[in-house]
């Protein structure tokens, strides 16, 4: 990919913020996995279609168009949405409509430089002919992440809670993944109860988040764990210390 024109600083401001995403396409980066799929499905949920972009493939992207002194996790994102709208070119030709899709990047306050994530990314985007059309949308934090805007005012509230939930069940996820893997019996045992896991519950955050049953979310996720301790890392007692604490 060549980047062919100059960029000027307005569009910071014009296509970067909380769109109404009903009739786009988000585009997540996987920034941690668990959250990232649950948060799609999330999204699918509520009528929006949304998909996690493939990670680490466009590393080399990403790297080409930043300097190298960004974090790490920048320059990854940034080769994900490129490498991503390299390959829909190519598959969809001149059917390709950037306007059709939202890439999604919050931010935040403070000394980190998540902050500056999309902003420089919006830049990098801007600089390819016809991608200052492909929205970035961000939750920030001087707006307490308020999702007012990206989908109708009756389904505000309970997105929110819904993402919430998601929140709390990748933390779960990635907790537990990290606390049994040193003790697993077999290597890729604990990667794959993280994996059966996170598609149990994708599903059924996409099948449950907008009818409200969180109750039901949370009763699966105790399900999820506590049916596949001992089969998975023969851990039932660290296992039934997460089951407590969803409880």
């Amino acid at each position: 990919m060549e980047s062919a024109q100059a960029v000027g600083f307005h569009s910071l401001a014009k296509n970067i913020g909380t769109f109404n995403l009903g009739q786009k396409e988000v585009l997540i980066p996987e920034m941690c996995r668990a959250a990232s799929h649950l948060l799609a499905a999330a999204f699918r949920s509520f009528g929006i279609r949304a998909r996690v972009l493939k990670t680490y493939q466009g590393l080399d992207l990403g790297r080409e168009f930043t300097s190298g002194k960004e974090c790490y996790p920048c320059q990854v994102t940034m080769g994900d949405i490129l490498s991503f709208v390299k390959k829909e070119k190519e598959r969809l030709g001149r059917d390709f409509t950037p306007e059709n899709y939202a890439y999604f990047m919050p931010e935040s306050d403070g000394p980190c430089r998540f902050g500056m994530y999309n902003k420089y990314q919006r830049l990098v985007l801007d600089s390819f002919p016809g991608l200052n059309k492909l929205k970035i949308s961000s939750l920030s934090a001087r707006g307490n992440y308020s999702v007012a805007g990206i989908l109708e005012k009756g389904k505000v509230r309970d997105f929110k809670k819904t993402v919430y939930l998601v929140i709390v069940v990748a933390d779960i996820l990635n907790r537990l993944l990290m606390r049994i893997r040193p003790y697993e019996r077999q290597p890729g045992l604990a990667d794959n109860f993280f994996e059966h896991s996170m598609c149990i519950m994708e599903r059924t955050f996409e099948t449950h988040g907008a009818e409200k049953k969180h109750r039901l979310i949370l009763t699966l996720q105790s399900i999820v764990l506590s049916r596949h301790a001992a089969k998975r890392a023969a851990f039932s007692g660290r296992f039934l210390l997460f089951d407590i604490i969803i409880r």
